[in-house]
């Protein structure tokens, strides 16, 4: 599942918010850590990088697991 969107870096006030990292692994999203956003945007681009797949950064209280299984 590959994004069309650029990252853009986060507000530097958003910086050290809390997110998930999942993985979409076939039918699910599975998380792989916890960190801050600005971690998050260097993982993804690592990511990118070593693997040529995408990592998504969501809200610790965000599941998308439960938004996935309605469509």
């Amino acid at each position: 599942m590959i994004s069309p969107w650029k990252t853009s870096l986060p507000l530097e006030k958003y910086s050290s918010e809390r997110v998930v990292i999942y993985f979409h692994n076939d039918e699910q999203w599975v998380p792989i850590k916890h960190c801050y956003l600005l971690k998050a945007v260097a993982l993804y681009q690592k990511t990118i990088i070593l693997s040529g797949k995408e990592v998504f950064a969501f809200p610790p209280d965000l599941d998308p697991n439960i938004f996935y299984k309605l469509t």
